[in-house]
């Protein structure tokens, strides 16, 4: 339920948008950035569109070394893939709510607004497994960044399983800090050395964050900070420009970054972006609230204004108590209907069974018909998957509303052919002669009562006129 795209009419625009449980995410004009959320206490489908500064972000980069090779080969039009393993620490996980389905949400959100920034360079950032440190932090992070990314990898290279990612960051809040991050520049494909340290400060928006994780993730791709005018970003901020995490507006990639990235590739340093990874979720959390039933849910209302007024579902996508079903045609206002109440009438064809509640779920039990082959039609035809198949459905279904099985004289006229118009099978020796009393086994025969001629793809069409009666039959 996560969305990317732009503003109708604003080609510099940028819109990441979460659908789950309302609209929520950013707007982004050209120095102009918008959140949206639903109101949460307010009746109705109503949300807040608010302005998003980045005021609490006077900090810098630290410990990205670069090293520029030249080349004049272009950046590659083949999609590359950067899966990558997050860690939130536990004072970070406890400032974004402490549960789980809310922080996670959140940073799918964050690394929605990174992916759009990468988009230019034909690069998906995949998060391939996210980690919270619930309890305890597993390594101390205390200390400037470049002490805790070392701790860092230290911890990641001894926990293997944990390299099969081409990058792992670990997410950290500070009240306080000097810096907002530090990352092994250009190493993303050595996995031993490849990880970054993201420092999430308080009051720092989400927005302002993504540009530290995409500025992290631009030094790892060999890209480097932009100088002020140097640098053309196609009517956007740079994102590469330290002071971009100042700024609101639409972020792009400028043409020095964009160049720096093709240095990195052609240099044979991105080998591991290539590799497509899966990209179905392995696990997808239930979401409360989007009307659909999903594992661990017993109902799922909608809004709260919507479960306010239902009889049988809670907010909290519980059953109310007492309540025993939700719908279906053996539930009467959340309880079991008597057992033995007609639930699925046999209508008008004689090969179908009724079906009776059983007193212990809301549903009808189980379609069921007669046993197929069983006479029907005062024994003209056989029932089959519930239905009499007689001529005339068949007629109708093929020559549409009015058709009819067509009298004896037709079949005669047809069947009795012997040839590819009127035949009743075929074998090595060529078409079979149908005898008297199995003229109505051989080709469908019926009875043309349209004005024009019937016309069906890949068919020729047989008319007969026999004894003032149209006959028509078709050959495949």
């Amino acid at each position: 339920c996560f969305y990317e795209g732009y503003i109708e009419g604003f080609p510099v625009s940028l819109v990441a948008l979460s659908i789950c449980s309302g609209l929520s995410g950013i707007l982004q004009l050209t120095n102009a950035s918008y959140g949206i959320k639903p109101l949460e206490t307010a009746a109705g489908y109503q949300h807040l569109v608010y302005p998003m500064w980045n005021k609490n972000v006077d900090t810098q980069l630290l410990f990205c070394y670069l090293i520029f090779l030249k080349s004049k080969q272009p950046v590659s039009r083949f999609p590359r893939y950067l899966e990558m393993h997050a860690v939130l620490d536990k004072a970070l996980y406890d400032y974004m709510g402490a549960d789980k389905d809310a922080v996670t949400a959140k940073i799918v959100q964050l690394f929605s607004y990174v992916n759009s920034m990468f988009a230019r360079l034909n690069l998906t950032i995949v998060l391939s497994s996210l980690e919270f440190w619930t309890e305890n932090n597993k390594i101390p992070t205390t200390g400037d960044a470049e002490e805790l990314l070392q701790r860092f990898l230290q911890w990641k290279n001894v926990h293997r399983v944990l390299r099969l990612q081409d990058i792992m960051f670990l997410f950290v809040y500070r009240e306080q800090s000097r810096y907002v991050g530090a990352c092994s520049a250009r190493k993303l494909c050595l996995r031993n050395r490849a990880g970054g340290v993201a420092l999430y400060r308080r009051a720092m928006t989400l927005e302002a964050f993504a540009v530290v994780v995409a500025q992290l993730l631009g030094l790892s791709l060999g890209m480097a900070y932009n100088e002020p005018g140097s640098c053309h970003c196609a009517g956007a901020i740079c994102v590469m420009r330290a002071s971009s995490v100042h700024s609101a507006g639409v972020k792009a990639f400028s043409s020095c970054s964009v160049r720096d990235f093709q240095h990195f590739l052609s240099a044979g340093e991105g080998q591991c972006l290539l590799n497509r990874p899966a990209m179905d979720a392995a696990y997808k959390a239930p979401v409360c609230g989007n009307k659909v039933v999903e594992p661990g849910e017993a109902c799922d209302c909608g809004s709260a204004e919507e479960c306010r007024r239902d009889l049988c579902c809670t907010i909290g996508c519980k059953m109310r108590r007492g309540a025993q079903c939700l719908s279906g045609p053996c539930c009467r206002k959340c309880q079991f209907v008597k057992r033995g109440t007609l639930c699925r009438s046999s209508s008008e064809d004689e090969c179908e069974l009724k079906e009776y509640c059983n007193g212990t779920s809301g549903e009808c039990t189980p379609d069921l018909w007669v046993m197929d082959g069983h006479p029907c039609s005062r024994n003209t035809a056989f029932c089959y998957q519930g239905v009499c198949q007689t001529a005339d459905k068949q007629c109708q279904k093929v020559f549409g509303q009015g058709a009819r099985n067509g009298p004896l004289a037709c079949y005669e006229e047809i069947n009795g052919q012997r040839d590819r118009m009127g035949h009743c099978g075929s074998n090595r020796r060529g078409y079979q002669h149908c005898a008297w009393k199995d003229l109505r086994c051989g080709k469908l025969v019926c009875e043309y009562l349209g004005s024009k001629p019937f016309t069906k793809e890949k068919a020729a069409v047989i008319y007969a006129r026999v004894q003032n009666t149209l006959c028509v039959t078709l050959d495949y």
